[in-house]
């Protein structure tokens, strides 16, 4: 640990260290380490399991009997090693490899040959661009008459940054590998002659395929209907096979999230608003999917809503100034719509980026993780192929970024008719029904392709062309274009609720008959492999009885009838109709047939790991530092599960933030609950069901304030749900003093106040403290730009630190410092620790909520494990518990190092008064941190926003005033001069919970709603305090506070306010203090609604306190800045580069 390290809200600013090192190639070494570490493995296989797995993992040998599981035991070791294993590591990247390696990279082989002839009229050109329609859009401006023509960009303009509607440049080296309109690839050569009349296909699936009503069995491992909605948005991502043309696939072979986006520019304009980025409200592309049950539509509108969610924050930061209009504001209506499209243009594809990257952590780890079952674990492992394996190309290496192109083999495994629930069985039945008026339901099988052909025909001409206008369910558009949260939160829960059907011979529902017949025939014409030529491509033991393949007799004797040999089974529909695969906790959960399971996780890394977009250029650069942050998985988090994301951005609040369906919604609820009680986490969850969200009510008069505060039984401190959730049936904080309006909340008060005020010189300590300290802080943190020109970040290296110092010196935590030299914690560790204390008590983000829960959680062990080492130190040698002892363990214990009436020692004296009043250990440590974390983050806040205030060139009397009351050491005028700059600008606010039906300023209060105080909005009210935009440092006190009273007067306000006064006095010893020219001089601030946040020093995440802020000053001593602050104003690179182009168009024509 560093105790030098300077605090970033949300990250460090160093990155973790990595060793390199080389692989084990010792399989019999290896599974001796394994057997003796990792956990619970001697329970589920033997040392010779395991080093025959390894032996197969490490070097290529005889095929795999994948009925052995040996995947599944690998899986089921990796989960069982810490993430802090090198083994684990390494093991992983050998297994990703082996994976990768079973498939072609590019491929080499590819179906189709087919050639188009047209009638040429003689009149027309020869030459005709085929893929105009397709490349080129033409559309009106926003707000204007003006109409604009797109074309896509060329070679090798824009080609690179952006991935392309048709996903051609994905590859660099092979630009149209992956395109849109491009030819399936085969994955598997056919060598071996098949019948020349194979089986009926019709005869098939009666035989093999179809699903008896009362057949349906339950995915054995509780997987819900989500998995396959989500795989099915996978499906129709890289799989779209041309009508005309079945060897060509019209969408792109990468996950680029298609079905929300659409295959080309001409399908991009119909779904965009071509303004800011957005979309058209709850809008997605792909029409084909409104032939599928509700959930798969939901789930693209929470697609569509996240992307409008992350284009509208992507422009508020503007990172760089890269959305930034690329004109002046006096530019002709012309110059302006084209630097709106271009703005436009930018922001629609940087949130693509990052919604990609959501859909792709969502694919790796809730998708993947179930169809291996870590979910069913408390392992944080996760089959992620991104990572980097060796170099680029070497021998050793495992390359990314090359390029995809998705196969026909493939085409056919991505069929998971037989995991329909009987839901959406009964769903699809209604569907056809329609499709086929007339029909019962019994008549179903006995569709022709014909009549389907021509009912979809028809079905889709009935779709709106409009995306904006289609519905789905029933469900109706609101005014605004949206459908309303409470119908896709019904859809939602009942299909977290529904039970996947599972893989296997027999599960088809007989509707689908003649889609199973038609996909039969498709790969017979497409001339694939035989299923054992397929698993022998992928390494697997080939099939040598048909009972191999299907262990049931009676299917195994219909196969022999068929087809006479193993060798003689059809790639499909043999894929559908093998053994399923046992669950194994962790190793398989989805139960795929064994030749199935094995080659989706081929093609999961292939997808993944070939995708230059989701790897080589999967950076902060092409999505932000902001994009990068928001969609990048916790592996803390149910191993980085990321849906629950996108439901809680898509309808916030809607479910609790821990509900148990939600966190991993590809199980259902039941089994969700089940797996906790096993893993024992239940208690981290709530099996509570969505309801509509309390929406935020926001008061700011100061009546209304005063209405509320006087009247906390009907307007309660949220805090104690909170707090408790921390300790789940461990520990009850009704006691505290914040918790509640109980009287032993008003004790703990009570108690705690008199224990302060029995410090002697406390106030006098903490003033020598902040001069002090601040001082030494000051001039450590001043870096010299040149003589008579310094620099200092008042917030990050001076305010945080400084008071982070304080509190723990006034609550006795364990900071290292010179009266604890011994300490555990550093400045920004112990910060961080109470800012997450904080940012959990505070949260109303319910798609955060979990995370910091965790973090607080996390943080709080730390500060109660390290305080209470002091507590009990105190309590022993002082008297309270063994004090026997007290006078030879005083010399030998910190107390040794505290200084007379320094402010360490009273924070000495706070313990041994708590303690004197009978209060346990225990006890005492939960209330120092849990009136400590109240005083992070606002106190900062109100610094920097007192001194950005008296730093304005219109303030700069006030500012003389300020630094004449600290040359006089005249502390009751300068604090009278903070505390108006407070009432001025002021972003404090506090919380309260309605408890009962109210009404205020108007304004309809229900039981639930949550009460946002605008405290210092307050303070500014026109209707209630007099001149409220004039600086008056001699108005009333209390006519306007900017800290909370009532019942819960705010506990810590002298010593904020000697904080924030004490510290702007010493900045009033800085000659010409001023902000820092340009950007370095402003705390970056974006507004999320109604809330104001800061965003950290690398704008990658933002929080609602300040973190840092540059000033300059000239030396020590009196005097305002009277030069002009530089630049005035900032260079903006894109209005550069559109001057430049436009003085050379000027010369051009000049010439």
């Amino acid at each position: 640990m560093s105790f030098e390290k300077k605090f970033q809200a949300g990250e460090t600013y160093g990155d973790p260290r990595t060793e390199s090192s080389h692989f084990m190639t010792d399989a019999a070494d290896i599974a001796e380490y394994i057997w003796n570490n990792a956990v619970g493995v001697q329970n589920r296989t033997s040392k010779k399991e395991i080093i025959e797995l390894l032996r197969e993992l490490l070097h290529k040998g005889e095929p795999i009997d994948d009925k052995k599981g040996t995947t599944e035991l690998l899986i089921s070791i990796l989960t069982s090693l810490p993430s802090t294993s090198k083994l684990r590591t390494r093991l992983t990247s050998k297994f990703i490899d082996r994976l990768w390696s079973n498939i072609q990279h590019p491929p080499l082989s590819y179906v189709g040959g087919d050639v188009k002839y047209e009638v040429v009229n003689p009149h027309e050109p020869v030459y005709k661009d085929d893929n105009e329609a397709y490349s080129t859009i033409e559309f009106k401006a926003p707000d204007s008459d003006i109409m604009l023509r797109e074309r896509m960009p060329k070679v090798p303009d824009g080609t690179y940054q952006y991935r392309l509607p048709d996903g051609s440049f994905n590859s660099v080296l092979q630009p149209n590998l992956g395109k849109a309109g491009t030819p399936y690839a085969k994955t598997v050569r056919p060598l071996k002659r098949l019948q020349g009349v194979k089986p009926d296909p019709g005869l098939l699936f009666d035989l093999l395929m179809a699903r008896d009503e009362d057949n349906f069995i339950e995915n054995p491992a509780g997987i819900s209907s989500m998995l396959f909605y989500h795989a099915s948005i996978i499906i129709h991502d890289i799989f779209r096979t041309n009508r005309t043309d079945m060897n060509k696939s019209d969408t792109s072979s990468y996950l680029d999230l298609a079905p929300l986006y659409g295959s080309s520019l001409k399908d991009q304009l119909e779904i965009r608003t071509m303004k800011e980025g957005k979309l058209k409200p709850d809008t997605f592309h792909e029409k084909r999917l409104l032939g599928q049950p509700a959930g798969v539509n939901v789930m693209l509108v929470l697609y569509s809503r996240f992307h409008n969610y992350v284009a509208d924050i992507l422009l508020k930061i503007n990172e760089n100034g890269r959305f930034t209009l690329a004109c002046p504001p006096n530019a002709s209506p012309e110059d302006k719509a084209r630097a709106v499209a271009k703005q436009d243009h930018d922001i629609f594809n940087t949130a693509r980026l990052i919604v990609g990257g959501l859909y792709v952590n969502i694919s790796l780890h809730d998708y993947l993780r179930a169809i291996t079952n870590t979910h069913h674990s408390k392992s944080d492992w996760t089959l992620d192929p991104r990572i980097e394996i060796g170099n680029q190309y070497d021998g050793e290496g495992v390359p990314r970024g090359v390029g995809n192109q998705v196969s026909v083999e493939f085409n056919l495994i991505y069929r998971f008719h037989s995991c329909i629930s009987k839901k959406d069985e009964r769903w699809i039945n209604d569907f056809f029904l329609k499709l086929f008026p007339g029909r019962n339901p019994d008549d179903l099988s006995n569709v022709s392709h014909v009549e389907l052909g021509q009912a979809l025909v028809a079905f889709e001409q009935s779709i709106p062309k409009d995306p904006s206008v289609r519905t789905f369910d029933g469900l109706e558009r609101q005014a605004d274009g949206t459908f309303k949260d409470e119908d896709l939160v019904r859809i939602l829960k009942e299909a977290m609720e529904d039970p996947a059907g599972a893989f296997g011979a027999r599960m088809v529902p007989k509707a689908l008959k003649v889609v199973e017949v038609l996909g039969i025939n498709q790969a017979r014409k497409w001339q694939v492999a035989s299923l054992n030529e397929f698993r022998d491509f992928f390494g697997l033991k080939r099939y040598d009885k048909f009972s191999d393949i299907n262990s049931n007799e009676e299917i195994a004797n219909i196969l022999e009838k068929l087809y006479a040999d193993p060798d003689m089974v059809e790639l499909y529909p043999g894929l559908m109709i093998e053994d399923i695969k046992p669950v194994r906790n962790p190793g398989c959960g989805i139960c795929p047939t064994y030749s199935v399971g094995r080659a989706i996780l081929s093609d999961a890394i292939t997808l993944v790991r070939s995708d230059r977009f989701n790897t080589i250029d999967y950076t902060v650069a092409n999505l932000t530092s902001w994009g990068y942050n928001e969609v990048q998985q916790d592996y803390k988090t149910l191993g980085g599960s990321m849906l629950y994301k996108l439901i809680q951005r898509g309808v916030p609040g809607w479910f609790p933030f821990n509900s148990v369906a939600v966190m991993q919604p590809m199980y259902t609820k039941k089994a969700n609950e089940k797996i906790a009680q096993e893993l024992g986490t239940l208690d981290q969850y709530t099996l509570d069901d969505p309801k509509p969200p309390g929406m935020p009510i926001t008061i700011s008069a100061n009546a209304s304030i005063k209405q509320i505060f006087d009247n906390p039984a009907q307007f309660a401190v949220p805090w104690l749900k909170s707090f408790n959730c921390l300790f789940p049936g461990k520990k009850d904080l009704g006691w505290f003093m914040l918790a509640g309006d109980e009287t032993h909340g008003y004790a703990n008060r009570a108690g705690f106040g008199k224990a302060m005020g029995n410090i002697p010189h406390l106030h006098h300590a903490i003033n020598e403290f902040i001069h002090g300290v601040g001082t030494q802080m000051i001039q450590k943190e001043t870096f010299r730009l040149k003589e008579g020109l310094n620099q200092a970040d008042m917030v990050r290296d001076i305010a945080i630190p400084l008071l982070t110092r304080l509190l723990a010196d006034l609550f006795y935590f364990d900071l290292r410092s010179d009266e604890n030299p011994d300490g555990k914690l550093g400045t920004a560790d112990l910060y961080q620790h109470l800012m997450n204390i904080r940012a959990w008590g505070d949260n109303t983000d319910s798609g955060e909520a979990w995370n910091r829960r965790r973090r607080a959680k996390e943080s709080l062990e730390v500060i109660i494990k390290s305080t209470r080492k002091l507590v009990d130190e105190v309590a022993v040698s002082g008297g309270f518990g063994m004090g026997v002892v007290s006078a030879l363990t005083s010399k030998f214990t910190r107390k040794a190092h505290i200084k007379e009436n320094s402010l360490r020692s009273c924070g000495l004296k706070l313990v041994e008064e708590l303690l004197a009043q009978g209060n346990s250990a225990e006890r005492v440590v939960d209330s120092l941190w849990l009136t400590a974390f109240g005083g992070v983050g606002p106190p900062v806040n109100t610094f920097y926003e007192v001194l950005e205030f008296f730093l304005r060139s219109e303030n700069a009397s006030l500012w003389a005033d300020v630094q004449d009351y600290a040359q006089k050491s005249d502390d009751s005028s300068l604090r009278a001069y903070v505390v108006e700059a407070q009432r001025l600008t002021s972003s404090q606010r506090v919380l309260r919970t309605a408890t009962q039906p109210a009404e205020v300023e108007g304004k309809s209060i229900q039981p639930g709603n949550m009460i946002i105080i605008m405290l210092g909005e307050a303070g500014r009210n026109p209707s209630e305090v007099s001149s409220c935009d004039k600086f008056d440092a001699k108005r009333q006190a209390g006519s306007a506070a900017s800290f909370s009273y009532g019942h819960h007067p705010c506990f810590g306000e002298d010593i904020a306010l000697a904080f924030v006064t004490g510290l702007v006095k010493l900045c009033a010893g800085l000659s010409q203090l001023r902000p820092a020219p340009g950007a370095m001089g402003q705390a970056k601030t974006i507004r999320v609604g109604d809330d104001k946040f800061y965003l950290n020093d690398s704008w990658s995440c933002f929080s609602p306190y300040a973190n840092t802020w540059k000033v300059h000053f000239n030396g020590h001593g009196k005097g305002n800045y009277e030069g002009e602050m530089l630049p005035k104003k900032l260079v903006d690179m894109q209005e550069y580069y559109y001057l430049v182009r436009k003085y050379k168009d000027k010369l051009k024509r000049a010439i």
